[in-house]
């Protein structure tokens, strides 16, 4: 199992491709692009990868097709609670004056039932 994610040496200006062995955790190369058919070629070169996992970029997803069309693609999770954190932040930020409506308006189940010991007996 492969994990590709990009890097950069000079944030705008230079990016490259990082190749991590998911199981170790630990970088088994670095491709000097982040080009579809850099990837494409070091993936060909290794035919017993089943799994590439990966974020949404264009250039990995064609990357892995076609270098590995054996292989099974997977989001990473990083990735996946970086995307649901952006959409909870955006459909809140949406949503924000729906949410003052809703403190200031009284909820059914704040009526207290009294307790055990207000009871009678």
């Amino acid at each position: 199992m492969v994990g590709v994610d990009e890097y950069a040496t000079r944030k705008g200006r230079f990016y490259g491709t990082v190749l991590v062995d998911v199981e170790t955790r630990r970088p088994v190369d670095m491709l000097p692009d982040r080009e579809a058919s850099s990837l494409a070629a070091w993936l060909a070169e290794r035919p017993g990868i089943d799994v590439v996992c990966r974020d949404r970029a264009p250039f990995v997803a064609e990357g892995a097709t076609v270098g590995a069309p054996q292989a099974i693609q997977v989001a990473d999770t990083w990735h996946l609670w970086h995307n649901l954190s952006e959409a909870a932040e955006r459909y809140v930020a949406q949503h924000r004056g729906c949410l003052g409506v809703l403190a200031r308006e009284p909820a059914e189940s704040a009526v207290a039932a009294p307790l055990p010991e207000q009871m009678t007996g």
